[in-house]
């Protein structure tokens, strides 16, 4: 929104602000920067060197290593003011410079201080405000813990007419690729369900590929990415089959990091999710309650409070709740059909100023979803369902050793477990009692009982200074850290349809038949283990600046103790050049190495799952491995103008026990396994728009090839896991005229974009859109090779398979006597609409959303035997009220 001049509305995507030079100083930032007058390079290359050396020494002193990273910083700052009763009008605004997001408002004491201390790393511009009208006052990076520190020499004359200054110039001092989402753009993404929240920011990011039940790809990867909230890393994927979902209106902002990853961040090779929960320094006192209702029951409930003692103490508390009947993706039609799913969660914060020197965060989070998994049959008897808690609490200790290093020490412990049930029961307790077979047969397929337990306890201690040591501008990181997670998995199957263990039938398994309870001497499958894994890592990176030149580097240390012992280093290093004020040039090299998902992998590798494999194992090992790849980016950044900014990357990763994932069956068993060799190419273009005449938005398109290589010598691709399923059978035989063939991630061109309209009386409109054009599936005659489109439309109708659910796939192969198909492409258009109804005197903001406007028939992913096909979201809505006091 656009008002008076130096009047500020925020609309959440963007804002346009009048702004004022003030006279100044700052800490480690200049704005703008101008170029050295000596030779850049030669400098760099001198100074990387005399670096390398210093690093080297200090990780050679390390004894452990860092497992999770700080990922908020704070600035703490005086204005000049003539008397101290300017104060009580006065705020300091912190707007980050791409996006122009505000994130966070602060006050001025009486003294003129006034500090940020929930800050994600970013590159902030400062805005001094009094009643609505601001003016720009400095530009600061925060990208560490050490507390930038800024002295703005006077306050503004805000009845003097305001100048305005044209920042045109791009910002080369964050090398990592990201997509920032604050609170205000969160709250107005279209979504069926509250719940969901974060599921929207992650498909409106550039490079993410949907798949069933809220599964992801990233980057043609499986998206295991790492979400870190408020510095504490969760390890363990956290999307809606897995974890209880995160609700989205505690977030304060969500960074996605995409690519050119420093030292600092392991786990995940995909990407890594920071999440900043709101603060209780946001406000001295604030307060909101929320409530929606929509089609198919979606409904949700909220409310938090927060607010701070002066600048010593500061609280946060929020509580979360939902339900939907289409909670996951029914598999039968587009209507739920027991897809329902409730949830609720509980998050805590508090924020202690010690003292100058001391600072302390300390968080808690209680989340429980419940959801039924999806029926095939209608009416159908089968009555399965999984109850996933979690619960994590953290605390983090800055010691600032000077005004240019701080010390970080950071514990927390985190424990998520999972139920699963068939029609009541988690296990036959006496296979031959003829009560227990009877309600085990009720399953439509498989009769599956599950519990998983996961523990996670673990600590970091983390240095990070600013230092001219060797005259230039730097910033040096060190950190050492480790985890302990002790994990137990209990798993019990048994089939109940005598097509799956029918060799005979499409897709139908003959090792299967031990299993069948609808044989005489049928027993279930049952496996009960546990194991304690450790995981040490170690971090060593530096940043430094001339001239034009930004340089990020180092090297990361990883040891993985789980069933087998696994370890690596990898070095990385980041550049970035700013060729213009409007043009960034960025290039990359990571190593990465990231451990396999945990989920199910110790049953994944028991000899009892050996034995359900046998002689289709091959020989492949069962313990699955991390995952190690190289990977290449080159990117720019280009400002053209005040309102339009472009961002184009391209990438190639090169990955060696490339994480994939198998089924058991179709019963939602997912288990994760290695391919020997992979190769990923593609690139992203993120358009972001910023109040052209009221509008703002943000387009992303993407193309993905995702690729298995067979190898060379004639052997399997499959390289660990178990050969099982659909997918396992198609990893491990893939189609011998091909040299590489599709993996689950393989797709070409993604896009979406959001686009919105700020009305001045206080009412918004925005509309989006996605377009995917569609997953991989194989298709494989009676003979064992791929169908023409016509014999292939005869295969599927004869499985059973609906003209309606044909016609959402490309039947055509890729080439002839390939198995190669996929869903056919889709585009879905979605749109909100707000009013902030405070100016009429009512303290409530209503926001009304709309799913799928076109009611767009479209499939997520499909699978071509036992009907593992997930239907897409058909048109749904929601009504959201905001209560804010």
């Amino acid at each position: 929104m656009i008002g008076p001049p130096g009047t500020i509305l925020d609309s959440g995507w963007s804002m346009f602000f009048a702004k004022d030079c003030l006279g100044g100083s700052m800490e480690d930032a200049d704005y703008p920067r101008s170029a050295s007058s000596t030779s850049p390079t030669l400098e760099l290359g001198y100074s990387i060197m005399r670096r390398w050396i210093l690093v080297i020494l200090l990780l050679g002193a390390s004894t452990s290593p860092l497992f999770s990273q700080q990922s908020v910083g704070s600035i703490m700052g005086h204005i000049r003011l003539s008397s101290p009763d300017q104060a009580e009008a006065l705020r300091i605004r912190a707007e980050e410079v791409t996006t122009e997001a505000q994130i966070e408002e602060t006050e001025v004491d009486t003294g003129g201080n006034f500090a940020f201390r929930n800050l994600p790393f970013a590159t902030y511009d400062l805005y001094v405000v009094d009643r609505g009208r601001a003016a720009f006052a400095h530009r600061v990076i925060v990208h560490s813990a050490v507390a930038m520190h800024v002295t703005i020499d006077s306050v503004p004359s805000f009845e003097k007419t305001e100048i305005l200054v044209t920042d045109t110039h791009m910002e080369p001092t964050q090398p990592e690729v990201h997509t920032l989402f604050t609170a205000p753009m969160i709250q107005t993404l279209p979504v069926s369900n509250t719940a969901k929240g974060v599921e929207a920011i992650l498909m409106n990011s550039p490079g993410i590929v949907p798949d069933e039940d809220g599964r992801l790809h990233m980057r043609g990867e499986d998206a295991m990415l790492q979400y870190v909230i408020d510095g504490i890393p969760l390890s363990t994927n956290q999307t809606r089959i897995y974890a209880p979902l995160f609700d989205a209106s505690f977030v304060e902002s969500a960074d996605l990091l995409r690519g050119a990853f420093d030292p600092e961040y392991g786990v995940a090779t995909s990407g890594v999710l920071n999440i900043t929960t709101k603060s209780g320094f946001d406000a001295p006192t604030f307060g909101h309650a929320e409530y929606s209702m929509g089609t198919f029951n979606n409904n949700s409930q909220g409310v938090d409070v927060g607010g701070h003692l002066g600048q010593s103490f500061a609280y946060y508390a929020a509580y979360g709740g939902f339900h939907s009947d289409r909670y996951l993706d029914p598999v039968s039609g587009f209507d739920p059909n027991h897809t329902a799913g409730n949830g609720s969660d509980y998050f805590g914060k508090i924020n202690v100023i010690a003292s100058d020197k001391i600072d302390v965060t300390a968080l808690g989070y209680i989340g429980e979803t419940k959801f039924e998994v999806p029926n095939h049959n209608s009416p159908g008897r089968q009555d399965q369902s999984q109850d996933l808690k979690s619960l994590f609490f953290g605390a983090r200790a800055n010691y600032s050793l000077s005004n240019s290093s701080v010390l970080s020490l950071l514990a927390y412990t985190r424990q998520q477990t999972a139920d699963l049930t068939s029609n009541g029961l988690d296990r036959l307790t006496n296979p031959t009692d003829s009560v227990q077979r009877a309600i085990a047969l009720l399953s439509e397929r498989y009769f599956v009982g599950a519990h998983r337990k996961d523990i996670e306890t673990g600590g970091q201690l983390e240095y990070s200074t600013k230092t001219d040591w060797f005259g230039d501008e730097n910033e040096l990181k060190l950190g050492v850290g480790g985890e302990i997670f002790p994990i137990s998995e209990f798993l019990t199957f048994a089939v109940t349809d005598s097509n799956i263990s029918n060799q005979s039938y499409p897709g139908g398994d003959n090792r299967f038949l031990p299993y069948d309870l609808t044989t005489a001497n049928g027993r279930p499958f049952l496996v009960d283990t546990s194991a304690t894994g450790k995981r040490i890592s170690a971090y060593a990176q530096d940043r430094v600046t001339i001239g034009n030149w930004t340089v990020s580097g180092g090297v990361r240390f990883d040891l993985y103790d789980f069933l087998d012992q696994q370890s690596g280093i990898s070095p990385r290093i980041n550049a970035i050049y700013r060729a213009s004020d409007q043009l960034v040039l960025r290039a990359s090299y990571n190593r990465m190495f990231m451990q396999a998902p945990l989920e199910n992998d110790l049953v994944s590798s028991s000899w009892q799952a050996g034995q359900l494999v046998g002689p289709d194992q091959n020989g492949a090992p069962r313990i699955v491995q991390s995952e190690k790849s190289h990977v290449l980016e080159l990117g720019a950044g280009y400002r053209l103008n005040k309102y339009v900014n472009l961002d184009l990357t391209g990438y190639g990763k090169l990955i060696d026990d490339m994480v994939v994932k198998v089924e058991l069956g179709n019963s939602g068993v997912i288990f994760p396994a290695n391919i020997k060799q992979g190769i990923v190419g593609g690139g992203d273009l993120e358009v972001l728009l910023r109040d052209w005449n009221n509008f703002s938005g943000r387009l992303a398109f993407s193309t993905i090839v995702s690729k298995g290589l067979v190898p060379s010598d004639g052997s399997s691709p499959f390289a660990a896991g178990l050969v099982l399923g659909e997918e396992g059978e198609n990893y491990s035989n893939p189609f011998k005229g091909e040299d590489m063939f599709n993996t689950e991630h393989n797709q070409l061109m993604t896009a979406s974009f959001v686009l919105r309209y700020d009305f001045a009386s206080g009412f918004f409109g925005l509309i989006s859109g996605r377009y995917d054009s569609g997953l991989p599936f194989d298709l494989v005659d009676t003979n064992g090779t791929g169908p023409d489109a016509t014999r292939a439309r005869e295969i599927l109708k004869q499985r059973g398979y609906s003209d309606d659910v044909i016609n959402m796939l490309v039947l055509d192969p890729e080439m002839p006597g390939s198995p190669d198909r996929s869903v056919a492409p889709h585009a879905t258009f979605d749109a909100s609409v707000g009013a902030d109804l405070r100016q009429f005197g009512f303290p409530v903001r209503v926001i009304g959303s709309v799913i799928n406007i076109l009611d767009t028939k479209y499939l997520i992913k499909f699978e071509s035997t036992f009907g593992g096909t997930h239907f897409g979201a058909p048109r749904m809505f929601l009504l959201t009220a905001e209560l804010t006091p």
